[in-house]
């Protein structure tokens, strides 16, 4: 529902731009007092990946909501015992953890991002393919 709401909402203001800015060098802040500045880059890359994304709002937001409605219907046809919600599901899955590829460079995206994103749709990826046998063909 966020990604509905983001599409049909105002694109982020000035003031919005600078509230997130400012919670990102809280960020820095903490980890630099907690002895963390080795992770500071991971914060600068999620900074600039929030940029772009405000930068693209509109079009980011609605190729998530595309994903969304893509897996959905991917869980809506495996409960109906169809096959084809499988790759539907794994399509949703990959597509939501390519999505800030498509705004941002490869090096502006912090690796531990694309790494939980690929464990948690693997897992349920593979959760699924568990219970194939139970849909039609």
């Amino acid at each position: 529902m966020g990604s509905l709401s983001a599409i049909l909402g105002a694109k982020p203001d000035a003031s919005m731009i600078k509230e997130a800015q400012l919670d990102f060098a809280k960020m820095r802040d903490q980890l630099e007092a907690a002895n963390g500045s080795d992770f500071i880059y991971i914060v600068d890359q999620m900074e600039t990946v929030t940029m772009n994304m405000f930068v693209h709002f509109h079009t980011y937001n609605s190729i998530q909501f595309i994903f969304l409605l893509l897996g959905l219907t991917g869980v809506i046809l495996m409960f109906q015992r169809k096959r084809l919600g499988f790759h539907f599901y794994i399509v949703y899955s990959l597509g939501l953890v390519l999505l800030p590829y498509f705004f941002n460079s490869m090096q502006q995206i912090p690796t531990i991002l694309t790494i939980v994103g690929v464990l948690y749709g693997a897992l349920w990826v593979f959760l699924y393919s568990r219970n194939l046998h139970w849909v039609n063909q």
